[in-house]
């Protein structure tokens, strides 16, 4: 599902050297010289006709394409290229791109070249207008439109693809596993029927699609339960991700250290071990998961050891605050500046899965202690980070009532869509015109 854009004005321009243009204009409007030069001819290109003398034509650029074999099929070659390039490099164009957009208006008759136009992927027009002695060269720089969109939905298959069924990228769902993901394993919980509705941010330069922003809030519903994440930013203009009641949603740890496909064993006081045969304590988790998996470090800490133990394979230790420590067995092999000693953050690399030790299989034995003793990942509630700042809490409120108002109320009839709620278009208006005239060999900027 697209989203239709308006045209937005042009309007910023730079200038360039005077007498440099002066002289390059002169050139562009007296070519009429045939070109000889061995280019290779553009493909794709279609002549629009907008008035009985003139016509339109457009072009885009492909991988192989050259500035000088474009224009040459235009007629603008040797000396008069030379000085269109010139002229363009004087405010700051020097090469084109895969995908850049070239419009030229030529008369059809005399093949007079009226305009060049490139849209550069630098986020910049570019713009050489002849008018018999005198020419307006322009460069402006695209300004950033952004659309705050709502997309919502149910889930019947995964929510990667039914936020794509939608019209939305892998980096919102990126996002979205990132920010529930203290509270939410998109691997393993997410259930059909399941309700989604994210507030983003969509960019647009110059009616084109860029990128996408930053997720400003979101609800999950998963089997039944309701998960908010309310975005509020920083001094340095962070996004942090606060529930209703303004807990953070970032945790101590992460809800699993990896991406894993199932749950191979839990936490038991009596199990049968596989490979031993007898029956004792499997105090963790083992999460199944392909050889080379790589594994996160849970919390922040202190490594505590990082080599062979035993049956537990390659193992890593880290020492937690509040007396926790965790622990990462069976690896293949351990992230590079990882040994005893070394600090990490959340989500730092540590090593690999694999089934080193007494392993059936590659998967993961991880393992959680508090104060001495073991406990169980699965059940165990952590607590928040922190709350928001007391200096933000009357910010906080509003951006929660704003969340609160879009998710819950402005499209509640929908039962599913991507929706615009407004649109942020930047001030273009200021803006400097530089206009080189020839008369009498002189220069004159006006």
């Amino acid at each position: 599902m697209g989203i239709s854009l308006p045209k937005k004005k042009r309007v910023i321009f730079a200038a360039l050297s005077a007498l440099t243009s002066i002289v390059c204009v002169s050139v562009i409007i007296a070519n009429n010289l045939s070109c000889n030069f061995h280019h290779k001819t553009p493909t794709a290109i279609a002549p629009i006709e907008v008035s009985p003398t003139i016509e339109t034509i457009s072009y885009i650029i492909k991988a192989g394409d050259t500035f000088a074999g474009i224009l040459s099929h235009f007629g603008i070659c040797g000396t008069a290229f030379n000085c269109v390039y010139t002229t363009l490099n004087g405010v700051g164009f020097s090469k084109i791109f895969p995908g850049d957009s070239l419009v030229i208006v030529r008369d059809i008759k005399s093949r007079e070249i009226k305009t060049i136009a490139l849209l550069n992927r630098l986020s910049s027009w570019y713009k050489v207008n002849t008018n018999g002695d005198s020419a307006v060269i322009e460069k402006r720089n695209v300004g950033l439109t952004r659309y705050r969109c709502l997309v919502k939905g149910e889930l019947t298959t995964s929510i990667s693809e039914n936020l794509l069924d939608l019209g939305v990228g892998a980096q919102i769902t990126n996002q979205i596993a990132d920010i529930f993901g203290w509270d939410i394993n998109f691997f393993t919980d997410p259930q059909v029927g399941d309700k989604f509705e994210i507030v983003f941010e969509k960019n647009f330069r110059d009616g084109k699609f860029e990128s996408y922003g930053r997720i400003l809030s979101a609800k999950y519903v998963n089997s039944g339960k309701t998960f908010f994440a309310i975005g509020l930013e920083d001094s340095l203009g962070h996004l942090d991700y606060y529930d209703l009641s303004g807990h953070s949603l970032r945790k101590q740890f992460l809800k699993a250290p990896l991406s894993y496909s199932r749950i191979s064993s839990t936490f038991s006081l009596h199990r049968l071990h596989p490979v031993l045969g007898i029956v004792r304590p499997h105090l963790g988790v083992d999460y199944a998961a392909p050889t080379g998996t790589p594994v996160y470090a849970s919390a922040a800490g202190r490594v505590v050891s990082a080599a062979p133990a035993g049956g537990f394979g390659n193992f890593v230790r880290i020492a937690h605050n509040n007396g926790y420590e965790s622990m990462y067995g069976h690896l293949s092999h351990f992230a590079k500046g990882i040994h005893a000693g070394s600090k990490v953050s959340q989500g730092d690399l540590i090593g690999y899965v694999g089934a080193t030790g007494l392993a059936t299989g590659p998967h993961l034995d991880y393992r959680l202690k508090r104060d001495g003793a073991f406990v169980n990942p699965l059940t165990l509630k952590v607590p928040s980070n922190q709350n928001v700042p007391a200096g933000d809490v009357a910010r906080f409120d509003e951006e929660k009532s704003a969340a609160e108002f879009q998710i819950e109320q402005r499209f509640s009839s929908a039962r599913k869509g991507l929706f615009v709620l407004d649109i942020n278009i930047p001030d273009d208006s200021a803006g400097i015109v530089r206009t080189t005239a020839v008369i009498s060999g002189l220069n004159h900027v006006n």
